[in-house]
């Protein structure tokens, strides 16, 4: 029986290997050893955000790692740092959505932090007042920080947790109408306020206009932010901003308006003593037909609550006539 052969080159390249991985790893012991012998040479802070408002500054990181400066780490020896108890503290301050600490090749401290973002003001159901996140957590007020001019929503639960399905349904149309507001000069200026009712819907306040806008659930906000222009436009610049009592514009393809019976303006009184009173109006859209129905309230009915009744919707899926628009709009 032959005797197996001995492959000195595989015994030589595996001698080799074993040497060369031994070697890496007293150098890598070495560093280490020579980090944790060096000392601290300073500390520099990096807050990221959206630059548009800082709810946390240098000062208050310090305060948070215990330190007055950057003065008071240096000369420190490196192994004496305990970086994950240091992020830990950080990651405590509801502004701070990450932190990470580390020292560079130069053994100064690089302190980094991620700032939260708001996107809303929130008043509460029970009148407290908080800041909405892009996460969909609430966050505090920050005393002696400069105001922040976000959508302002009221009406919203004490609490709120993104895990639960209703929770995380609500705060996607939250964060979407905000989104909506906040990237939209005219709308940012235009709508004051947005309340959550009880059946969680929404009714918008103007800041221009005696009506409120019946928003609906959080659904298709763009969409339904562009039927509320197209009336805005075609409508309202005719009529005059407080012809209506209520602006529904949750129902598809359509624009409700729920009209009081004061007159207040001479574009008014015109359009009653024409057939505009008791005619919808159709509206084009992106090429889409938008109903937009007129239902006449008495005055004695008129409400002024942030939460008007809604409009019968029999009322609402049975106009009286309809009128064509033959004029294309910009």
């Amino acid at each position: 029986m032959a005797k197996p052969r001995i492959h000195i080159r595989k015994i030589l390249m595996a001698i080799v290997w074993l040497l060369a991985g031994i070697s890496l790893v007293v150098v890598l012991v070495a560093a280490i050893q020579k980090t944790n012998d060096a000392n601290c040479t300073g500390a520099n802070i990096k807050i990221s955000g959206t630059n548009e408002y800082i709810f946390l500054d240098k000062g208050d990181v310090w305060k948070l790692i215990g330190a007055t400066g950057s003065k008071s780490f240096k000369g420190k020896p490196v192994a004496g740092f305990d970086l994950r108890s240091m992020e830990e503290k950080l990651r405590k301050n509801s502004w701070v959505s990450k932190a990470e600490l580390f020292f560079d090749q130069d053994k100064v401290l690089q302190i980094r932090i991620q700032e939260r973002e708001p996107v809303a003001r929130v008043f509460t159901a029970g009148g407290n007042s908080v800041y909405l996140d892009s996460a969909g957590k609430y966050l505090p007020l920050a005393p002696g920080k400069p105001p922040v001019k976000l959508p302002v929503f009221t009406g919203m639960p004490e609490k709120i947790n993104s895990a639960k399905s209703a929770d995380s349904t609500l705060l996607a149309a939250v964060k979407g109408i905000a989104h909506v507001l906040a990237t939209d000069s005219f709308w940012m200026a235009q709508i004051t306020q947005v309340n959550l009712n009880a059946d969680k819907t929404f009714d918008m306040v103007p800041l221009i206009g005696n009506h409120i806008i019946q928003f609906g659930d959080g659904s298709d906000y763009t969409g339904k932010f562009q039927k509320l222009g197209v009336f805005y436009k075609e409508v309202l610049t005719q009529t005059g901003f407080d012809y209506y009592q209520a602006i529904n514009v949750q129902f598809d393809r359509q624009v409700i308006g729920v009209k009081g019976s004061t007159i207040s303006t001479s574009v008014d009184k015109k359009i009653v003593w024409g057939s505009f009173a008791d005619t919808p109006l159709l509206v084009n859209s992106n090429n889409k037909t938008l109903a937009v129905t007129e239902s006449p309230i008495s005055q004695s009915d008129r409400k002024t609550s942030l939460n008007p009744s809604p409009v019968q919707t029999k009322v609402l899926r049975q106009p009286k006539a309809v009128m064509k628009k033959n004029n294309k709009h910009n």
